[in-house]
């Protein structure tokens, strides 16, 4: 890395950034004087205490594929040198039946199927293939997020999600292959039973006692390993997924 790279603030583009993992991701960041580009579906709140406010926020449909597109080419535009140094695809649905229960592969329909593999597998391939030469440029950092129930089922997470998610870990693996000749590293975290909203509320109750850490982890715990994927103290880390779960794996 020349001094000119030491010397310029370094930028992230983050999906999913409103709540749980990606706010914490954010804050993490901004805390070590990084850029964070934040993305999601909604528009900038006027009343969200975010102090690089909307100048850095794009509102992107993941779901959508023109919407997507289009996205990435603002998200370029906003890259006055043309250097991304870490993408991080956090933004991810899971959705669950009209009462609220788990959706299987009995009862997901084929219009949820796709969109829940759009969002949480395809637009992390077009994001990272979008913005490929900025990474490069910027000797950059892919960080994927997985899940536990990508490898086992789950008692909440529906069918969908969870396949989406094993899609996605092994999609980590090909990136590494693909990207790491670029000097572009690939990397994927799989958390296990975070205090988010995404959790359904009988979670805690439920699974934390079985752990052997006998609790749930925290948002912050994650971004602090997202973190480290997205620096230096990595740098010869590529293709892994990270296990974030407390040991629930073991």
């Amino acid at each position: 890395m020349s001094n000119t790279d030491s010397n310029r603030r370094r930028t992230l583009v983050l999906t999913g950034a409103s709540r749980g993992i990606g706010h914490a991701t954010v804050k993490r960041f901004s805390s070590a004087g990084w850029r964070v580009i934040t993305c999601s579906r909604m528009a900038f709140p006027e009343d969200c205490p975010w102090e690089a406010g909307p100048e850095d926020h794009v509102q992107i449909d993941l779901a959508d594929v023109a919407d997507t597109e289009r996205g990435i080419a603002e998200i370029r535009s906003r890259l006055d040198d043309g250097m991304l140094n870490a993408l991080v695809n956090n933004a991810g649905i899971s959705p669950k039946g009209e009462a609220g229960e788990r959706l299987s592969s009995l009862t997901t329909d084929v219009a949820t199927w796709q969109q829940v593999f759009q969002v949480n597998f395809m637009a992390p391939v077009m994001l990272a293939r979008g913005l490929a030469a900025e990474l490069e440029a910027g000797h950059g950092s892919i960080v994927n997020v997985t899940s536990i129930v990508g490898s086992r089922v789950h008692p909440f997470a529906g069918t969908a999600y969870a396949t989406s998610k094993a899609a996605l870990a092994s999609l980590t693996r090909e990136m590494a292959a693909d990207f790491g000749p670029l000097g572009i590293r690939v990397n994927a975290i799989a958390p296990g039973e975070i205090k988010t909203a995404i959790l359904s509320p009988e979670t805690e109750e439920t699974l934390a006692p079985s752990l052997p850490m006998r609790r749930l982890g925290t948002p912050e715990e994650v971004a602090k390993v997202i973190y480290f994927l997205c620096t230096e103290q990595s740098s010869y880390v590529t293709g892994s997924e990270l296990h974030i779960n407390g040991g629930q794996h073991v």
